[in-house]
């Protein structure tokens, strides 16, 4: 256990020294993915289907905000649903358009929730995002990993039905924009899991911040119980049941993901817990619980400079051992 936590104190003092670089760092690695991932998967346009274009706005993103990775992965889809279908396209803008003036009013410092949840969605396990923001952030962060479900599962029903959505019939453009429509409206699936995640967030967050021991532990527990109670019972009720062991499979990760957060950002030593009192007008009394912490030992030498055909005295002596010079004398 020592050693975990003399390498989360490395870690720390890394990131600190270092946070200049890993700061753009970070934000370069979660465009290039985000941008690979929107062309592998609705790569309709042929001409920004290009590993060199993904690289070169990884690349503008990493000196720009993250607001800006939101804002050019929202034209980049625009630009290959345009490729598919104008109808889609214009629903899609009228989508973003909406979601980014929310996102904008009321969560506009949470971009990382939008672009990460799509890509933990992709991978499999979109539980570890209520689990974190639960844990991390403001209630309000729930919305941009909304806005991320939607953008998910909007983007996944077009690429299952694109093959109707880029038929050419002048008679179809209606039902083009109904089945554009349907991607959202009518996917039960989407309401399910925005319900989870939205009631998993919120439920971990009013935990963690109780003040009774291992507060976080129960946070991650009993939220990630949650999750998956109602991702179960909901997949029952609209009768979609294929994918209930990936919900299994994701709810573990997101609790290991939950406890890791934890060490690193709360780790509490309740062993050394302390009731402390104030006197002001009234008396006030606090809990105290502190973080455990381990310093990195720091290793004192000490240097004695021989002197050859010189006696040394026993004042020279006695400083240089920080001793009293009367010890000396026996």
């Amino acid at each position: 256990m020592t050693k975990l936590l003399e390498l989360r104190e490395r870690l720390r003092d890394f990131y600190g020294k270092f946070e200049f670089y890993i700061k753009p760092g970070i934000r370069f690695v979660v465009a290039l993915i985000t941008f690979f991932l929107i062309n592998g998967n609705i790569g309709y346009m042929s001409r920004l289907n290009n590993p060199a274009v993904a690289i070169a706005l990884a690349l503008v993103c990493t000196f720009l905000p993250i607001n800006a990775t939101v804002v050019l992965a929202a034209v980049l889809i625009l630009a290959h649903l345009f490729a598919l279908s104008v109808e889609v396209c214009v629903v899609a803008l009228l989508l973003f358009l909406v979601m980014f003036f929310m996102y904008y009013k009321f969560a506009p410092k949470e971009g990382y929730g939008l672009l990460v949840t799509p890509l933990l969605c992709r991978l499999g396990i979109g539980e570890v995002m209520p689990t974190g923001l639960g844990l991390a952030k403001e209630p309000y962060s729930i919305l941009s990993m909304i806005c991320g479900l939607v953008v998910y599962y909007f983007l996944r029903g077009v690429k299952a039905n694109d093959a109707l959505l880029a038929a050419v019939d002048e008679e179809a453009e209606v039902s083009k924009f109904t089945l554009a429509l349907q991607q959202i409206v009518g996917n039960q699936e989407l309401y399910v899991t925005v319900l989870a995640f939205g009631l998993t967030a919120l439920v971990i967050y009013i935990i963690r911040r109780q003040s009774f021991a291992r507060s976080w532990t129960v946070a991650v527990a009993l939220g990630n119980g949650i999750n998956l109670i109602v991702l179960l019972v909901g997949s029952f009720l609209i009768k979609q049941t294929g994918n209930i062991p990936g919900m299994i499979v994701g709810t573990v990760v997101a609790v290991a993901a939950g406890l890791l957060m934890e060490f690193f950002l709360f780790n509490l030593d309740y062993v050394r817990t302390e009731r402390l009192q104030f006197e002001d007008d009234e008396y006030y009394y606090v809990k105290a619980v502190p973080k455990v912490f381990v310093s990195g030992k720091e290793k004192r030498v000490k240097q004695i400079n021989s002197r050859k055909n010189d006696r040394i005295s026993k004042k020279e002596l006695a400083d240089e051992f920080d001793i009293d010079r009367d010890l000396l004398d026996d």
